[in-house]
């Protein structure tokens, strides 16, 4: 299996997560300068959530890698891709949930350097696999 498996088995869950990132990003935008108990639990509340989803995606694979019909030797490496991007992703919202208890610059700041290396491999990864899928519009983030 190759990229259109990959497409198939995870694209609601990739769009899901771009949604949810995207949603998360606003949501730290509208924030004001000292936010308030009420807007920081919701927002620990909303990357905790985020970050689960980010754990199970750092854990796709793509099956029959090296098999027949796995022809694609871009596949593997644009699914590790994504799988990294994940995972510092999933960093950046543990970042988001400190920020949250704890409201500082450096922690945000944290926050949005990983987010960016995150998203870098994320976009480049996710907009590979639905090239080799024959796809438009990856769920970049």
């Amino acid at each position: 299996m190759g990229a259109r498996s990959f497409y198939e088995e995870h694209a609601k869950a990739a769009a899901s997560i771009a949604v949810a990132t995207k949603a998360l990003e606003l949501e730290i935008s509208r924030l004001p300068a000292s936010p308030t108990r009420s807007q920081l639990t919701m927002l620990a509340l909303d990357a905790s959530q985020t970050h689960t989803q980010l754990l199970q995606v750092s854990d796709w694979k793509v099956a029959g890698q090296g098999e027949e019909g796995a022809e694609e030797e871009d596949v593997p490496r644009a699914e590790t891709q994504v799988a990294e991007g994940a995972e510092q992703l999933a960093s950046a919202m543990s970042s988001l949930g400190s920020y949250a208890r704890l409201p500082e610059t450096v922690t945000i700041a944290k926050y949005r350097s990983k987010l960016a290396s995150g998203r870098t491999s994320w976009n480049e990864g996710i907009s590979q696999l639905w090239y080799l899928a024959h796809k438009s519009t990856p769920p970049k983030l």
